[in-house]
C-alpha cells in the first residue's frame, strides 16, 4: 500500500492539462460568454437587473433590503479576497497555464459562486444567518460587479509577492469584520456552522 507521501508524489508527476495560449480576443470572448450565461441564469432565478430603488455606486449599510443590490458594498471586499484565494489555487495547481486562461478560470469560478449563491436554498440559508435577515439574492448588476472584484483580486494576487498577498487578504478581511461585524472568513464559518447545527 502506497504511503501518503508516495501518493502525493505520484499526483504531482502526472501530466497536467495545459491549455495553449490564445489571443486576448479569445480570452475576452470566453469571459464575456461566461458572464452572459451567468446573467441569463440569474434572470431565470428571478433576479432583477437593478434595485427598484435605483443604482448606487456604494452602499454603506451592510444589512437591509438594499444589500447586494448595488454596484459595490462591504461584501465586495469578500469577492476581492476570494479572487486572491483562487489565484493561490491556480498558482499551486496550474502554474504553467497562460495568464489569459487563468483569468478565464477565475471568471468561471466567480460565475459558479454567484449562481450557487443565488439559488433558493442558499438565499434561504443566508437569510437565516446574522447580517443576512433581509437577503433576497443579488441583482444582476451587483453580481456582474462581484465578478469584476474577483478578477481584480485575482490580478492583484498574481502581480504581488505571495506573502504580501496573504497579508493584504488578512488585513482586508479583519478590516471588514471590524467595520460591519462580518467578513469572508467569518461568514464562511457561520454558513458552515448553519449546515451542521440542528
Amino acid at each position: 500500500m502506497k504511503s501518503l507521501a508516495e501518493t502525493a508524489g505520484a499526483v504531482r508527476r502526472r501530466k497536467k492539462f495545459i491549455p495553449k495560449p490564445a489571443t486576448w480576443a479569445v480570452y475576452i470572448g470566453v469571459i464575456l460568454a461566461i458572464v452572459l450565461v451567468k446573467a441569463l441564469l440569474l434572470h431565470l432565478f428571478g433576479r432583477s437587473l437593478i434595485c427598484p430603488c435605483g443604482v448606487k455606486l456604494w452602499l454603506q449599510a451592510s444589512t437591509g433590503e438594499e444589500n447586494s443590490q448595488h454596484v459595490a458594498d462591504w461584501y465586495s471586499i469578500s469577492h476581492l479576497i476570494a479572487g486572491m484565494g483562487f489565484a493561490a489555487v491556480m498558482i499551486w495547481t496550474s502554474p504553467k497555464w497562460p495568464f489569459g486562461w487563468k483569468l478565464v478560470a477565475a471568471a468561471a469560478f466567480s460565475a459558479g459562486w454567484e449562481i450557487a449563491e443565488n439559488t433558493p436554498w442558499i438565499v434561504a440559508a443566508f437569510a437565516n444567518m446574522a447580517h443576512g435577515e433581509h437577503y433576497t439574492g443579488d441583482t444582476i448588476l451587483n453580481s456582474m460587479f462581484d465578478t469584476i472584484f474577483v478578477l481584480a483580486g485575482f490580478g492583484v494576487a498574481l502581480s504581488l509577492p505571495r506573502f504580501t498577498t496573504i497579508v493584504l487578504a488578512v488585513v482586508l478581511d479583519v478590516a471588514t469584520y471590524a467595520a460591519i461585524g462580518d467578513s469572508l472568513a467569518v461568514g464562511t464559518l457561520r454558513f458552515a456552522g448553519s449546515l451542521v447545527s440542528p
